[in-house]
């Protein structure tokens, strides 16, 4: 047997293969990235297509299966993109939860270890302390079976020669043994039309990596109603003080067990992570206090980005070199299964058994906080840093972006049309200044088409009730919302007299839906039995896995009421999970009701933020205003618009 000497001799110099934690090294950082056996940066001529960017994966499959229905849709190439997430058909891939660990998992399996035989099954071994540590998946496979390049270019030319969807493609990818991830993108140059989600036209990187070139193409941007807030949230970071706490003590404890293993360059850049996540937890010192007065808002603090970089030290820090090198080592995966291999629950501190994030996945908080540094490379002008008080977290440090049109010019610029597309793109004066005027589009580029709807005026009977059924006038506000409820109660019940079938009722927010339901459930309120008799009440759930069954249960209600019941009412909340991508068609909304109007929060210091930064960036057309007021109509117009268009 070698001794631990000769095991840590062997360990300094590289030869680590054995030891049952060698995966939990950091990647060499000098070291170049293994070319994939299938480039999706090929310098590959590209014929004229069409791409159709739309938000969601079930979008995509449904303009596909309408494209089959038209008569271009034999005689058209077609290539359907998406994430591994959805077209990964490995199964130890597809066990993993989260898409970044997938990402670098399928990554793995395509560098030289794809040739290594699997690790042979080992017991769990007890180290100082008796510390149980776990061992690697004894099923740890070593290669993908559907990395095999003839399989790939075989289902790259199927899917050309048919008009596949996404889930399609999977399956053939299963009867070919060809990965359908890979096949899509190896089909793009020769496609006509190519399917593609948000953010792998948004996302500069991800396009670049998938393989997507925009000069003189043709850009179709599905469902832009949503599409600043899809750049914004694509681009914006947020970090708590107990994930920094966290990842500070993980990568601590790593660095202190392996640092007579690690290379100098490994060694100085974990260190120089360290001393990042040591100064951001200072930051979170300097979190406001709580006055009495700010009821409605939460202490918040606000940064430019380069005051955020003096006030945390950062300043003289590189992280354009951290970040390149948390992506080519791979560290925060590293981290990741540190945690999971060395997780005790009987710990002191229990920050490694800690270490799964909320949906069971396990995950070091360094990958989110890579994300968050990521943005503190932006612009000064572009974006701020916003940081609040939290009861759960401790804290929280948010970057806002400010300017989505920094991202989208390059492909105003590239592309040789690009059409935003939408039902409820009005008003488009938010749209037009915040994204085609400040990415520098010229007016007489800007051309506007709207049909006209398509519902015919007989079938609509749009009513504004400015009072109660007893008089009182509504003001469905902060400090007149106890009152209201009551007399709202006596609308609705009115409401399910007269109206058969199904009635959508919006709220303005999650905490008004609760406090709604609490003084109808009031002894001497009558409200909910009253609404009771003629109707089966649902409520918007809490989860979005919940989502698919009421909807069933409600639509059961509608269509086969039951004794006196004519029908069922659904509670919603304008911007939750029912207010878009939701079609309450026929008799299932023969009537939607919208309680007050859902302006957002004017002590939101984003708000704020983002309406002072729109003043100072357009001068003289009041945008600021334009936005706040953009935001509420625009969530009105989603939430009607999941009824109106079935009439």
């Amino acid at each position: 047997m070698r001794s631990i000497e000769k095991i840590l001799k062997e360990a300094r110099s590289g030869q680590m293969a054995d030891l049952p934690d060698a995966h939990l090294m950091p990647d060499e950082y000098e070291s170049d990235e293994d070319s994939p056996l299938v480039d999706a940066n090929a310098d590959t001529e590209h014929v004229r297509k069409i791409y159709y960017c739309t938000r969601t994966h079930s979008q995509i499959t449904q303009f596909i299966k309408e494209l089959k229905r038209s008569s271009f849709g034999s005689s058209t190439r077609v290539s359907a993109l998406a994430s591994r997430q959805n077209l990964c058909v490995f199964e130890p891939v597809r066990q993993l939860r989260s898409q970044r660990l997938m990402n670098d998992r399928c990554v793995e399996l395509q560098k030289g270890k794809s040739n290594a035989k699997p690790t042979a099954p080992l017991a769990d071994a007890t180290v100082g302390g008796g510390q149980k540590r776990r061992k690697r998946d004894p099923q740890l496979e070593s290669s993908c079976p559907y990395y095999q390049k003839e399989n790939i270019e075989t289902l790259s030319t199927q899917i050309l020669n048919e008009v596949l969807d996404i889930e399609e493609s999977a399956k053939a990818g299963t009867e070919t043994l060809g990965c359908p991830y890979y096949a899509s993108r190896l089909a793009l140059p020769d496609a006509e039309v190519v399917a593609v989600p948000y953010n792998l036209i948004l996302h500069r990187p991800t396009r670049e990596a998938s393989g997507i070139q925009l000069k003189d193409q043709i850009v179709i941007i599905d469902e832009a109603h949503n599409l600043l807030d899809a750049i914004a949230g694509m681009y914006s970071a947020e970090i708590t003080q107990r994930q920094v706490r966290k990842a500070s003590s993980q990568l601590s404890q790593y660095h202190e067990r392996y640092r007579t293993r690690l290379t100098p360059k490994n060694t100085l850049y974990i260190k120089q992570l360290i001393l990042v996540l040591k100064k951001l937890l200072e930051v979170f010192q300097g979190l406001p206090a709580e006055t009495a007065d700010a009821k409605h808002s939460t202490p918040s603090k606000v940064f430019t980005m380069d005051s955020f970089l003096l006030s945390a030290k950062l300043e003289s820090v590189n992280l354009f070199k951290i970040l390149a090198y948390c992506k080519r080592s791979l560290i925060s995966k590293k981290l990741s299964s540190y945690a999971e291999f060395y997780a005790d629950p009987t710990s002191i501190t229990g920050l490694l058994s800690s270490s799964q994030t909320d949906d069971g996945s396990p995950s070091s908080p360094l990958m989110v906080i890579e994300g968050f540094l990521e943005t503190l490379t932006n612009a000064n002008t572009d974006g701020r840093i916003v940081l609040s008080a939290d009861t759960v977290s401790g804290g929280k440090l948010k970057f806002l972006l400010l300017n989505p049109a920094v991202y989208v010019s390059d492909i105003f610029q590239s592309a040789r049309s690009v059409i935003f597309a939408g039902g409820t793109m009005r008003p488009v004066s938010d749209f037009e200044d915040q994204l085609l005027t400040m990415a520098g589009v010229a007016p007489s580029r800007v051309h506007k088409f709207a049909c006209g709807h398509v519902v015919s005026p007989d079938n609509i009977l749009p009513i504004a009730l400015q009072s109660s059924p007893i008089g009182l006038k509504f003001e469905f506000n902060y400090m007149t919302r106890n009152t209201m409820i009551p007399q709202l109660g006596c609308l609705l019940s009115n409401l399910c007299n007269i109206v058969p079938g199904g009635i959508v009722c919006f709220l303005c927010s999650y905490e008004y839906e609760e406090l709604v339901f609490t003084t109808f459930t009031k002894p001497g309120c009558e409200a909910l039995k009253n609404i009771q008799r003629k109707k089966v009440v649902f409520r918007e759930p809490k989860k979005s896995s919940d989502v698919e069954g009421v909807l069933t249960t409600y639509a059961r209600a509608v269509k086969h009421p039951v004794g006196a019941l004519t029908g069922a009412i659904l509670f919603a909340v304008v911007g939750g999970k029912l207010s878009e991508g939701i079609n309450f068609s026929d008799e299932l909304g023969r009537c939607v009701v919208m309680v007050g109007l859902p302006y957002p929060n004017t002590n939101s210091p984003e708000l704020q933020e983002k309406m002072k930064f729109l003043d100072s960036k357009l001068p003289g057309k009041q945008a600021g205003k334009a936005h706040y007021e953009g935001l509420c109509m625009k969530a009105v117009n989603q939430s009607i618009g999941t009824l109106l268009p079935y009439f």
